[in-house]
């Protein structure tokens, strides 16, 4: 999905092309799951003849600017949004489907044509990007939630040790957390951890010094690249793991960089890539953040989380049918919908430290036609299946007990008479 480099060129792409031009028209798409809060034709008439004055971004937030003291306009791009002006060329996303330069593109949300016959559009394939209107987006939700945007606003290396040191969750989770470093996505985590040489189920309270300030370096090193880039991926240094990331990870070899070979294991909930040979959990690494843990006076696993053998294990292609193994693109989409829905604020339980490093387990939908009480919704995007709890399946049995007992009542009462 989309990360910090991703929508950062987005941004560039608008704010060099179309700040300080008026919108001549908007053609808005009746999609109310895309558009949020607001008619398609109520929008096209709030756009029509604003000017755009800049356009901003937090993490993987995107949003213009306008004059008149009207609402900004405001994107997250989910899992496959982009931005195309007519005439440019696409940047494409890497394991994504391939776009073309036609217009308008395919999967458009929204097209700004402003004076001068320039035209701007915004499109999401999946659907599970987001356009919404909203007052001062700075200084209100989803954006006053985020954390440091490591681009914009690089905290201290003394105020990243003491956030580190209040964290028992392994440091991928952390990371990857909006509400601590926003715009950091699964490919940069992975890529920031690889370049620092740090395990990502390394506790975050147990890295030393020297991994504490190789972090802190890095996160704004591999960003700074990406987006001087523009977020084309052909551009990133061959040394990176992201290029090699990719390949299979079920039949075949493993890949390789630089002859070492590349494992996956899942922190998170997500399937993180990393080279074994060079990013190791230091010898103590356990102790000194159980050391940490109990200095809160909180408690702390010994072993540090989850053991790598059974992590790659858990990580592994699942399987279909007949023992086959399930594309990795699928769960690549699967992991990026979760990631997805953190970013904009869906997620309604806050997991306490820790509970974030298992893998996610899915529920499997049972056969048969479901009862009303968990009912199956499917759509075209995404299925949603109803949960079944033990207390469910015993329902019914307990529900024939009760018809028993009474009908002896009854029978006892007959006969007392």
């Amino acid at each position: 999905m989309p990360e910090l480099p991703e929508v950062e060129a987005a941004r560039v792409l608008v704010e060099t092309n179309c700040s300080g031009h008026v919108i001549e028209k908007a053609v808005c798409s009746d999609d109310d799951k895309v558009i949020e809060g607001v008619a398609p034709g109520e929008l096209q008439k709030m756009l029509t003849g604003r000017k755009l004055l800049r356009a901003c971004r937090k993490g993987k937030h995107m949003w213009m600017e306008l004059d008149g003291g009207a609402p900004a306009l405001m994107f997250h791009f989910g899992m496959t949004g982009f931005c195309a002006i007519q005439g440019i060329p696409i940047i494409q996303y890497v394991n994504a489907r391939a776009r073309t330069d036609d217009w308008p593109p395919k999967y458009c949300k929204i097209i700004l044509e402003f004076e001068g016959g320039l035209k701007l559009a915004f499109c999401d394939p999946r659907r599970f990007g987001r356009i919404r209107l909203q007052e001062d987006p700075a200084n209100n939700e989803p954006i006053s939630k985020l954390g440091f945007d490591p681009v914009l606003e690089m905290i201290s290396l003394e105020d990243l040790t003491a956030r580190l040191a209040a964290q028992r969750r392994a440091i991928k989770t952390v990371i990857l957390d909006q509400s601590f470093s926003a715009g950091v996505g699964n490919w940069v985590a992975d890529e920031i951890l690889h370049q620092a040489r740090i395990h990502p189920e390394q506790k975050a309270n147990s890295l030393g010094g020297d991994q504490v300030a190789a972090l802190h370096h890095q996160m704004q090193d591999v960003l700074k690249i990406a987006v001087e880039a523009g977020a084309d991926s052909e551009k990133y240094p061959v040394s990176w793991i992201f290029h090699q990331k990719w390949e299979s990870r079920g039949k075949g070899p493993k890949p390789k960089l630089d002859g070492k070979p590349i494992e996956y294991i899942t922190v998170g909930g997500r399937t993180s890539a990393f080279v074994p040979a060079l990013q190791k959990i230091p010898a103590g690494a356990a102790k000194a953040a159980e050391s940490a843990a109990k200095g809160k006076g909180g408690k702390q696993n010994a072993e540090g989380g989850t053991k790598p053998a059974k992590a790659s294990k858990a990580a592994a292609p699942r399987g279909g049918p007949r023992g086959k193994a399930r594309p990795a693109a699928a769960e690549q989409e699967d992991e990026s919908k979760v990631e997805m829905s953190n970013d904009l604020g869906e997620k309604k339980d806050k997991q306490p430290d820790g509970a974030g490093d298992k893998p996610v387990r899915k529920e499997r939908a049972l056969k048969g036609k479901p009862s009303s009480a968990a009912a199956v919704k499917e759509t075209p995007d995404e299925k949603d299946v109803g949960e079944h709890t033990k207390g469910s399946r015993k329902a019914p049995a307990a529900a024939a007990a009760t018809d028993k007992g009474e009908k002896r009542a009854k029978k006892a009462a007959k006969l007392g008479s």
